[in-house]
């Protein structure tokens, strides 16, 4: 193992379509997230599970899209994990810049290397969150060629997010949301996992626990920031967050985790 110095601080940053962990956590147990996610060790390899597969791989980076079934073994690495929206043109991007995949997930940036030596480097210096902005934006997102830019989502699916966005604390329901686009719920359900990846549910969900997120962050208790992003209570966010996470909100949290949440 590398040695890391400087700040052993966890961090955990939030801008409005990206979100960047940079840390130690325990092992992660299977879960599903509502958003993709590119984990990097910065200081030594993990290992990846995938639902598909029955053998675990190996990695130093990893892309895993939403919606998929998986855990990770970290084995004590220094983790950089970067959350990037499914609608986003972010993610066609890294799924660009990764090397192979048996399965759902990808593994390897193709300048994996220079990546490592980036985020080792920010882990020692713990610059601001502009600054890592600007690192994720140079090194981890490269830029498409033209005929490598996505399509822009149905102007339908953009509407619906929009809206659920707008207050991720009301529960529209699959009936109001298909009235405001002029299909019928169960087109708009299959529509959404088609253009998304991830069904109308777990994205709303997702959007919710940044809620979360960004109220802990204003010394709001957990408690209560479960409640005022639209979780029925404490249990029902505990569950949620291990199902999305494979992590208990502790894990996160709590004064033990040492952690510092920078909105940006």
């Amino acid at each position: 193992m590398i040695p890391i110095k400087g700040q052993t601080l966890n961090k955990l940053y939030i801008w409005q379509h990206r979100g960047f962990f940079m840390g130690r956590l325990p092992d992660i147990s299977e879960h599903r997230l509502g958003s993709a996610a590119l984990c990097v060790g910065i200081d030594q390899p993990f290992r990846v599970l995938e639902s598909e597969s029955s053998a675990w791989r190996e990695c130093r980076s990893v892309l895993a899209p939403p919606g998929c079934l998986h855990e990770i073994e970290v084995g004590g690495a220094l983790m950089a994990i970067l959350f990037i929206e499914p609608e986003s043109p972010d993610y066609p991007a890294i799924q660009n810049a990764m090397q192979d995949g048996e399965w759902q997930c990808l593994y390897g940036l193709t300048h994996e290397d220079e990546v490592l030596a980036a985020l080792r480097e920010a882990w020692e210096n713990q610059p601001d969150a502009a600054a890592i902005y600007e690192l994720l934006d140079r090194l981890i997102i490269p830029s498409p060629n033209p005929e490598q830019r996505p399509q822009p989502l149905d102007a339908r699916i953009q509407k619906v997010i929009r809206l659920m966005k707008e207050d991720l604390t009301r529960s529209y329901s699959m009936n109001e949301l298909a009235e405001v686009v002029n299909l019928s719920p169960t087109r708009l359900v299959h529509l959404f996992k088609e253009e998304v990846g991830v069904p109308i549910r777990r994205f709303r969900q997702w959007h919710r626990m940044r809620v979360v997120a960004a109220l802990v962050s204003k010394n709001k208790t957990l408690t209560d920031a479960a409640l005022d992003a639209g979780f029925a209570d404490s249990s029902h966010f505990s569950r949620a967050f291990r199902n999305m996470f494979g992590i208990t909100p502790s894990s996160v949290f709590s004064r033990a985790a040492h952690i510092q949440i920078v909105l940006a």
